[in-house]
């Protein structure tokens, strides 16, 4: 298949390198999330080792490893950030037995003969420190059971350890069912919720929030479902919120490694445009088109920068075997979307390169200059020499990371030579070739 052939160009070298660089920091963010909760000293090893293949260009298992790696922090992240959740429930619902406790216990106090000791365990359980109601409350039962009778008494101390700890209470097996308190379960529903908002945004807002949710527990048992409800929806807002904030500087992370693989200097001010809202306090409303924005400019510049890779490795590929390549040959190639080559021991013949503006596909085909007749045996040798020199060329593209594969081929002189006249063919020139000696960063 020595006739005019179409071959598809990949700049797999540069996408792997792009692809192991967003991989290793999607990896990074990963690591970092898991050891908000809990430090990970395994990761030093694992991120040495694909340091070591970042630095020899292995980019295929760099990619694989980094991969396998992200999947397994992702996961463990997602795990102790469900864990966390968890424990923030329960230190929660825990506090709010505790208050309920303490309103028990003070008013059973308040029944009681005013004393000194009386008074000043009323005080004690009105403290803000949890170790110092845990121990009032100890203390008030004791004092208690000595002005009330053993089965009383027993019976406050079962109410105050259910209250402080739900396990505490009778056997589950001995343990009546109750009916599903629809109060309840709507308080419950706040402390969840409460619980995720505590992995992403621990601020004082969720402090303040907590506290409502226990103030709206102590309301008129009328007025709770609606303002349950309402605060039930108030944190599922701000929880999906603060998930977006998190997916949304994610990208912005990632889109910024991205840039650094772009050579046009575009690429500083968009570096700075992401960092500055990267910058800016998570109060301030996130502009969801930025990282639509950033990622069709990068796309687009990336898909400009590899077929000019591409092109100026076909024309170095060419040169390599004979053909006469001069520097803005391959500018010209772009405005013209087609360019003819010769080789100088060979002028009556030579070759056609032929691109669409967007895509990969390269059609390669021999031509003949003049419009005098020719040897149709002579036409044949050309193109059936052009055979052995494509795949030369062909081979020299994959060493220097391209992927070059056969689309579309035809058999020698199946298909007529096209004819250039002289005048429209290249001029032989000396062959100067500055912009083309130096390899494209291979990306």
């Amino acid at each position: 298949m020595s006739g005019p052939k179409v071959i598809n160009i990949e700049a797999v070298r540069r996408r792997q390198k792009r692809q192991s660089h967003v991989e290793l920091r999607k990896l990074q963010l990963a690591l970092a999330e898991c050891e908000r909760w809990q430090a990970q000293p395994q990761a030093a090893e694992s991120l040495a080792r694909l340091e070591t293949l970042r630095q020899a260009e292995q980019w295929e298992p760099l990619l694989h490893e980094a991969r396998r790696l992200h999947d397994f922090y992702r996961e463990e992240s997602q795990r102790l950030r469900q864990q966390h959740a968890a424990q923030h429930v329960t230190t929660l619902q825990r506090a709010h037995r505790l208050l309920q406790s303490l309103a028990q216990i003070q008013a059973q106090l308040q029944t009681l003969p005013a004393s000194a000791e009386r008074d000043a365990l009323i005080s004690q359980l009105s403290s803000s420190e949890l170790g110092d109601q845990e121990s009032a409350l100890n203390t008030a039962l004791q004092f208690i059971g000595q002005s009330h009778d053993a089965q009383t008494s027993r019976r406050l101390s079962e109410l105050a350890a259910s209250l402080i700890d739900a396990d505490a209470a009778a056997p589950t097996a001995t343990r009546p069912q109750a009916a599903a308190d629809p109060h309840q379960q709507r308080l419950e529903k706040c402390w969840q919720l409460l619980g995720e908002l505590s992995t992403e945004d621990p601020s004082p807002e969720l402090d303040t929030l907590s506290d409502q949710a226990r103030r709206i527990s102590s309301a008129p048992a009328d007025q709770q479902p609606m303002l349950l409800d309402s605060l039930a929806l108030r944190l599922s807002t701000h929880l999906q919120d603060q998930r977006a904030l998190r997916v949304w500087r994610e990208e912005l992370e990632l889109l910024l490694t991205e840039l650094d693989e772009i050579r046009s200097p575009q690429a500083e001010a968009w570096r700075q445009r992401l960092t500055t809202a990267l910058s800016q306090p998570a109060s301030i409303e996130l502009k969801p088109s930025l990282p639509t924005e950033a990622r069709a400019w990068i796309d687009q510049t990336l898909a400009e920068e590899t077929r000019e890779d591409q092109r100026t490795a076909v024309l170095r590929a060419l040169a390599a075997i004979g053909y006469e390549v001069r520097e803005g040959m391959a500018t010209a190639w772009v405005e013209q979307g087609r360019l003819i080559l010769r080789k100088p021991n060979d002028p009556g013949y030579g070759v056609e390169l032929s691109a669409p503006a967007q895509g990969n596909a390269v059609q390669t085909r021999i031509v003949a200059f003049g419009t005098q007749a020719r040897d149709p045996q002579r036409d044949l040798e050309v193109e059936e020499t052009w055979c052995d020199a494509f795949e030369t060329a062909r081979a020299t593209l994959e060493a220097e990371g391209f992927q070059a594969s056969l689309i579309q081929s035809h058999p020698a002189g199946a298909i007529p030579l096209k004819t250039i006249a002289q005048q429209t063919a290249p001029a032989r020139q000396q062959t100067t070739r500055p912009t083309l000696n130096a390899k494209p960063d291979p990306r």
